[in-house]
């Protein structure tokens, strides 16, 4: 008997790719209590049951679980069985094949067609959704702190896109203002006058006080080589922390010093009032304590450039030129002059400021001869002098001598102290060192052949150089010399000690700088012809790296000290030999 036509009809408000089909559990030939296609209505309540989202991907699990082609609004039923009934179409769906056994241990072969190809379909389907959410938690879940914060109702940005993704997320309008200004903090002024630009709220959070602040101490807090606290004169240049501070205007003015210090625009300020040579100098952040040939120490002002205070012996404090000249002006006064780095050209008409008369103090223990070297740190200032003593001053207290002390049978040529001892070496080739908080000498040093021209100290060590052209290394507790540095061809004027006690600097009549390994006694660095004569005075600024020197040829140079390049020249910023220089982050 001839099978009736039957056709398995798609709906057509359903997308095509996502229909799912109904297989009547049994079938008879000529009944009609079977229906001819699966009712729309409940097709489509099938299909609203899966889930959401499956997208394409699913249709073609479908597909593919069907081994189907692209749906068409005909038919599924192949062409050559359009011509049958549909009862006996309809019938071909439960003629299941048995399995195929397989070979040897291999599974059965399951036929094609077993039944219930939709049920699997939409499984696989729900399985495939599940997998993907899962996997888009793993990607979300927030490892670090370990809290299971999960996004899945974000999708995976695609590999082309992901860039412009992170573009699209505007952090500083999404996160909290802490936040926010927390991160903006972490750029330097390039970055945070780029971010400036992006928008007004971008605007607002970059120019925050807090922002400024905070990336201004971390470009501006690291050092060259620190090893101990800051002494005065060496110090960072980090302003006071408070309230009303505008940082924004520090880090440009700072920017501004940088470049300065680059370029080598500086302001020549010449202090006048001494009446002879000047061998030695220390600043800080508010004086500047300079000591003479003429037997004084003065004390000035390192804003306003006046001198404040005279201390010296009463011949020389009684002096009627000391304060007036004939005419009756006053002898201390500030030039201040802009000489171009290396022409000497002057770009600022020279003008005069500062005009003082110094108060005067005289004590019955003081120097009978020039002053030749000085220190001081917050509580005390120690003088040396061609007198063959050092004096121990109370800063605290006018100045006002404590102790003072004579030991070394030839002039104090330099000296050096710290919180425990305090250290001299003299024309007499000896160096001396005593105890700070009694004066009375705790070592002797011996072993140069020459006079010992300079002197420093870190904890234990000292370090000295001489006119028998080597520069020695000691040790404070033995008394004993632990390293000798020679390379030196003429004797030496001057050497310094970094602070961190790593590097030592050495320079002299050869007109040669040498800088040293103080662990290894390994010649780092030789700088040749660094000046025309003799090198005078050496100066190591351990915040920046600068090496500064002066020299009997009336200039001043800035090399770097880790590479020994020079990056300034003042030539004949003076008249005459320069005998010392100190420098920190913003003068020499």
């Amino acid at each position: 008997m001839e099978k009736s036509q039957s056709t398995l009809y798609v709906d057509d408000d359903v997308d095509q790719n996502t229909a799912s089909f109904y297989t009547p559990s049994h079938t008879d030939s000529g009944t009609s209590e079977y229906p001819h296609a699966y009712p729309p209505a409940i097709r489509r309540q099938r299909l609203r049951s899966l889930p959401l989202g499956i997208g394409d991907d699913v249709a073609d699990l479908f597909r593919r679980s069907l081994h189907l082609g692209p749906s068409s609004q005909d038919t599924f039923i192949d062409k050559e069985d359009k011509g049958k009934g549909h009862h006996e179409a309809l019938r071909a769906f439960d003629d299941v094949d048995e399995p195929i056994p397989g070979r040897g241990n291999a599974p059965p072969i399951i036929p094609r067609r077993v039944g219930g190809e939709a049920a699997r379909a939409t499984a696989a389907a729900q399985n495939e959704m599940l997998r993907r959410m899962q996997m888009e938690k793993d990607v979300y879940l927030d490892c670090e702190s370990a809290v299971e914060l999960a996004l899945p109702q974000y999708s995976l940005p695609k590999q082309g896109d992901e860039e412009d993704a992170i573009a699209r997320i505007d952090f500083v309008g999404s996160l909290p203002e802490e936040l926010a200004v927390h991160i903006l903090s972490m750029l330097d002024y390039r970055g945070l006058a780029q971010a400036s630009e992006v928008s007004r709220r971008w605007y607002q959070v970059a120019n925050t006080n807090y922002v400024w602040k905070e990336s201004f101490y971390r470009d501006n807090s690291t050092a060259f080589a620190m090893g101990s606290p800051v002494k005065p004169g060496q110090g960072l240049g980090l302003p006071p922390t408070l309230p009303d501070k505008e940082w924004k205007e520090v880090y440009k003015a700072r920017q501004q010093l940088d470049r300065n210090w680059r370029e080598g625009e500086a302001l020549a300020v010449y202090l006048h009032g001494h009446k002879d040579s000047i061998y030695c100098v220390q600043f800080d952040e508010h004086k500047i304590i300079t000591g003479s040939r003429d037997k004084t120490f003065r004390v000035w002002d390192i804003h306003t450039y006046k001198c404040l205070l005279i201390i010296g012996p009463p011949a020389v404090i009684s002096s009627p030129i000391l304060l007036t000249d004939g005419d009756g002006s006053p002898t201390h006064y500030a030039e201040v002059s802009a000489p171009q780095p290396t022409t000497g050209v002057q770009s600022l008409d020279p003008y005069t400021t500062g005009h003082s008369t110094p108060t005067t103090l005289t004590y019955p223990t003081h120097h009978d001869a020039s002053i030749l070297c000085l220190q001081y740190d917050a509580s005390i200032l120690v003088t040396g002098s061609s007198d063959g003593s050092c004096i121990i001053h109370s800063i605290t207290d006018s100045y006002r001598p404590i102790r003072k002390i004579s030991h070394h049978t030839a002039a104090v040529l330099n000296l050096a102290f710290d919180d425990t001892y305090i250290v001299t070496c003299s024309k007499d080739c000896t160096i001396a060192v005593f105890h700070r908080a009694t004066g009375a000498l705790h070592r002797h040093l011996h072993g140069h052949t020459g006079p010992v021209n300079a002197v420093q100290l870190r904890d234990n060590v000292v370090v000295s150089c001489s006119g028998d052209f080597s520069v020695r290394l000691w040790n404070i507790d033995t008394g004993r010399c632990i390293r000798e540095f020679s390379g030196h061809t003429k004797g030496l004027a001057c050497s310094q000690l970094s602070d961190d006690g790593r590097l030592i600097a050495s320079a002299g009549n050869d007109q040669v700088i040498r800088v040293w390994d103080a662990h290894t006694g390994v010649c780092l660095r030789v700088i040749e012809n660094a000046h025309e004569v003799l090198v005078r005075s050496l100066h190591i600024d351990s915040v920046s790296g600068r090496l500064i020197s002066g020299s009997y040829d009336h200039g001043i140079k800035v090399f770097d000290l880790e590479t020994g390049g020079l990056l300034l020249d003042f030539p004949k910023w003076h008249s005459s030999w320069v005998l010392g220089a100190k420098s920190d982050y913003r003068r020499i």
